[in-house]
């Protein structure tokens, strides 16, 4: 006799404690984190940026009372949201990628060798909260695409509050030392801009996956590239282009071939190696660094030295060969006056906030060693987005984007492991959610019946027992 077996998925995870959805509760204190998150990060703490005559850099590690204050209630909550759903959260552990685990303990062991290892025991405590908090907000304690619903809702918010501020109260939300630019009710122009680029992202997202809010998504996508215009950053602007024509070129497929990417690649790397064969005939030498970075550099809208940060890369990569295997320890470096950084101070004249560049400042914290494992931790991620893409295209593919807007503009500017700044726990943020979705997905699929198997041993039972 032939038995029929229908199993349903969703019935299946509302039966499996591990699997079930989270209740109204423990949804809006996730949204709360998400929020809070992001608000910490991109809304100063105090109005001393609007003094033109100050070189003020966004450091949130600078020990203010509102900031720990903001911090302190930030890991609380994470805290008491990661303790109430502990069975979850405990499981999920087991999905983080392995090298940011390691880069974590590799932190934590510069204490050691640290000049200053309190300041890296705090360095440490921030990215240790917002680890705790990424898992906070990864399925399943969070729903699948919370993250991204909530952060959209986020920016978008402080987009809306940036437009009001600089129409209505200029001298805070416009500065007329930069042209007019607006920055809104954030540090600068260029966070302004950044806020607008993601912003954008996240519309395009949800226009691509959601036909039946495309009018709400379009005015979305028009009121960020709005802003950003406003903004006048060119960063944020080739960052923004470079970030949804990589969505969309990803996030659904346009052309079949097993080895497309493969070949758009190496068609890429035929172009270069044109370019340079046809620039030697032509000058009978190879082409330097102006020449080569000129262009990319005018994009920008910067000159070839980008605008003094290569004279900062070269003094921070002497400092680099007097540590270059272990570094001198996380977030132990640029600390103002007196810090290991006053040679660089004393040299410039004034004290720069980073390296502006997030892959040599990682060498010079941490070391050869350091910078292998962030590396792979970045490769990890990478990866994991790929296989991601397998399952949920689109949402693979915005977090793709995310990752290249963030690797390349730590060419310029310092994001990775940098506390509680917007693109470090950006990153933080989708790799846990990205790994998370992935150790659920399988995890869901292994504890699935097959129904064509269970079909296959309700006909066999039956003669099995004949023989008997």
């Amino acid at each position: 006799m032939r038995r029929t077996i229908i199993y349903s998925r969703h019935a299946l995870m509302r039966s499996s404690p591990t699997l079930s959805r989270p209740d109204t509760t423990t949804t809006w204190l996730v949204n709360i984190l998400i929020a809070f998150s992001a608000i910490a990060a991109l809304i100063p703490t105090t109005l001393a940026y609007l003094d033109p005559t100050l070189r003020l850099s966004i450091d949130f590690s600078e020990g203010s009372i509102i900031r720990q204050i903001q911090l302190s209630l930030l890991f609380l909550l994470a805290a008491f949201v990661f303790y109430t759903n502990r069975a979850t959260g405990l499981i999920t552990l087991r999905s983080i990628n392995p090298f940011l685990i390691l880069v974590f303990v590799y932190c934590l062991a510069s204490t050691l060798w640290s000049p200053y290892p309190v300041v890296t025991i705090k360095r440490i405590v921030i990215l240790g909260g917002l680890l705790l908090a990424g898992l906070c907000i990864a399925p399943p304690i969070g729903t699948p695409h919370q993250f991204l619903r909530t952060l959209r809702l986020t920016l978008t918010t402080i987009l809306v509050l940036s437009f009001f501020t600089a129409i209505f109260v200029p001298h805070i939300g416009v500065d007329y030392s930069l042209g007019g630019a607006w920055r809104g009710i954030t540090w600068q122009k260029n966070l302004l801009g950044s806020v607008a680029t993601y912003s954008t992202l996240l519309w395009l997202y949800e226009w691509t996956t959601n036909s039946e809010t495309r009018w709400r998504s379009g005015i979305g996508i028009a009121f960020s590239l709005f802003i950003l215009i406003m903004a006048k950053s060119s960063t944020a602007t080739a960052l923004a282009v470079l970030a949804c024509g990589l969505y969309v070129y990803n996030y659904r497929v346009w052309l079949a071939g097993r080895y497309l990417n493969l070949t758009l690649l190496l068609g890429a790397l035929c172009i270069v190696v044109m370019f340079v064969h046809f620039y030697y005939v032509v000058n009978a030498q190879l082409p330097d660094w102006n020449t080569l970075i000129s262009p990319i550099a005018a994009l920008f809208d910067k000159g070839t030295d980008l605008t003094g940060r290569t004279e900062i890369w070269v003094i921070l990569a002497y400092s680099i060969t007097q540590h270059p295997i272990i570094g001198i320890g996380y977030g132990a470096f640029w600390l103002g006056a007196g810090s290991p950084a006053q040679f660089i101070a004393d040299e410039f004249g004034w004290m720069p906030a980073h390296g502006h560049n997030g892959y040599l400042d990682v060498m010079n914290e941490l070391g050869g060693v350091g910078l292998l494992l962030f590396i792979g931790f970045l490769l990890w991620h990478l990866r994991c987005i790929l296989k991601l893409m397998k399952h949920d295209r689109p949402e693979g593919a915005l977090h793709l984007s995310f990752l290249m807007i963030i690797a390349i503009s730590n060419i310029t500017e310092t994001d990775f492991l940098s506390g509680s700044q917007f693109q470090n726990i950006l990153l933080l943020f989708s790799s846990l959610s990205v790994s998370a979705r992935l150790y659920w997905l399988k995890r869901s699929s292994e504890l699935a019946p097959n129904p064509e198997a269970e079909a296959l041993r309700a006909i066999k039972k039956p003669n099995t027992a004949k023989v008997q």
